[in-house]
């Protein structure tokens, strides 16, 4: 589902892909109890520190946002969740497999609310790249 993504030699570290469609396969795949929901809730807002792991930086992105996104949410509400738990973690860029393209209106929300510079890739497969901005952006 995630990997490292080499996109120069100075941000190979902090770069990682993330198969949303695969995310979305899975999830209408599970079928969750009123507890299990609410566990899950509850663990979301208990979590106050990342995990590290000695694997790929991807593994403990995988981890965590692996509770934090779900198929009942939009997928902007999902993608901005997904950004915003890239930054927490250092992520520099984050690559994002889509099913479909999201129209212009869906990037624009996702831009104002995360502020991190996206282009979408139209193709056999979409994606979205996703750059995340520094402290020393303008």
């Amino acid at each position: 589902m995630t990997g490292r993504f080499e996109l120069t030699e100075s941000t190979m570290s902090h770069a990682v892909n993330f198969d949303y469609t695969h995310f979305l396969s899975e999830s209408s795949r599970e079928h969750w109890t009123f507890t299990q929901a609410l566990h899950a809730q509850i663990s979301r807002w208990r979590r106050k520190t990342i995990e590290e792991y000695d694997d790929f930086p991807s593994e403990a992105f995988l981890h965590s946002v692996s509770g934090t996104l779900s198929a009942h949410y939009s997928d902007v509400s999902n993608l901005i969740r997904l950004i915003d738990e890239a930054k927490k973690q250092h992520i520099t860029a984050l690559n994002i497999m889509l099913p479909y393209a999201l129209d212009d209106s869906e990037l624009d929300k996702i831009r104002r609310r995360t502020r991190c510079d996206i282009v979408q890739h139209k193709g056999e497969t979409e994606w979205l790249c996703v750059a995340m901005k520094t402290k020393n952006a303008t």
